[in-house]
């Protein structure tokens, strides 16, 4: 059963506000390989049979945005040395530019990849491959308007990426069909940052979310060129369709990334969302007061030490949050309906303590 929750999230910097309708994010189980795969980009591979493909892609910021008009969906698989990731991306124009790794893939149309192994939204990869099988991946330790800073001279140790056409490539005299990607991400390379510092084990969940950037072209002198907004002299804005929606157009945003569960058998998933993370509600809640400190300090030079002095939205959910704070720094706690305290601070580090914990 899906629910909505209403949020006050930022678009863009902190000064930036509105009201936005918040769906809960997609859930995928993913099962184990039980054989070897082949990193070729073709998805014929016999382990493939065993995973379920996602839902369609849809837009970025959600339903309430029409739905793309080229179908993308992702399937994954585990096993004890890697995450297997494989996509497929319907496009009647397949083209690419960019050859050099580490340059701003997403000038190009491409496939995206984000990861938070613990789910604190800090310490999280980002990967993305374009129809060339050209790579971009880098590292960043929190999010943007937190303050992050990528680091882009990050390598994923042993990444293998490969990429199919059905089609042609650069070619507007044809009508292409899609290209497809695999993807072979070694757990030696997120251990620094996963869960106990291990690999995944049955029942595990990380979270992560995928992203297609898609650019709007024109065929101009035989060659594939961006549309220009005349108005702006700049290419149209890019489509960005999303496996889980982020409810703004910003894929760092790491609260609103899918769960990822990994299982060791095929597994038929079924239930309800909060079996996955009964807690999102209350992350949520200190999602928007994270924003709404940052808005405050903005206004009056040090951060809020009360939910009296900020614009809380209680929705659902009857309880006081706590807010400590000093001049620079700020640690707010929520207590769930099983005592499970949780925490968000100054940097939008989300983190949870048990009761046995205290």
């Amino acid at each position: 059963m899906w629910r909505f929750f209403t949020f006050l999230l930022v678009f863009g910097s902190v000064s930036s506000w509105a009201q936005t309708q918040i769906e809960n994010p997609k859930s995928y189980f993913c099962n184990h390989a039980l054989s070897a795969l082949l990193v070729d980009g073709n998805i014929d591979d016999l382990a493939w049979q065993d995973a379920e493909w996602s839902d369609k892609f849809l837009d970025i910021e959600g339903i309430r945005k029409p739905v793309p008009q080229l179908e993308t969906r992702m399937k994954m698989l585990w096993d004890t040395n890697a995450l297997y990731i494989a996509a497929e991306l319907a496009e009647p124009q397949i083209w690419a530019n960019i050859t050099e790794r580490d340059d701003i893939i997403y000038l190009d149309n491409d496939f995206e990849v984000f990861i938070d192994p613990d789910g604190d939204n800090h310490n999280y990869f980002e990967l993305e491959v374009n129809a060339f099988g050209t790579e971009f991946d880098l590292f960043l330790s929190r999010p943007y308007h937190a303050g992050g800073k990528p680091l882009i001279g990050f390598d994923i140790s042993g990444l293998q990426t490969a990429v199919a056409i059905d089609g042609t490539i650069n070619n507007p005299q044809d009508k292409d069909i899609k290209w497809t990607i695999e993807i072979a991400i070694p757990w030696e390379s997120m251990l620094m940052f996963a869960p106990g510092k291990r690999p995944p084990k049955p029942g595990d969940t990380w979270r992560m979310n995928f992203s297609r950037v898609q650019w709007t072209t024109e065929v101009i002198d035989g060659k594939y060129e961006k549309i220009i907004n005349v108005n702006t002299g700049k290419p149209l804005a890019e489509n960005n369709w999303v496996w889980s929606q982020q409810g703004a157009v910003n894929m760092h945003m790491p609260e609103m990334w899918g769960y990822v569960t990994f299982v060791d058998e095929p597994y038929l998933a079924s239930g309800d969302f909060h079996d996955v993370d009964p807690y999102f509600s209350y992350k949520m809640l200190l999602v928007s007061l994270f924003y709404q400190q940052k808005w405050f300090f903005d206004d009056h030079g040090f951060y809020a030490t009360s939910v009296d002095q900020l614009q809380l939205e209680r929705g659902e959910l009857k309880y006081e949050p706590v807010i400590e704070a000093t001049g620079i720094h700020f640690l707010i706690q929520a207590t769930t309906f099983d005592g499970t305290k949780i925490f968000i601070d100054q940097e939008k580090r989300i983190w949870t303590k048990t009761g046995q914990n205290d």
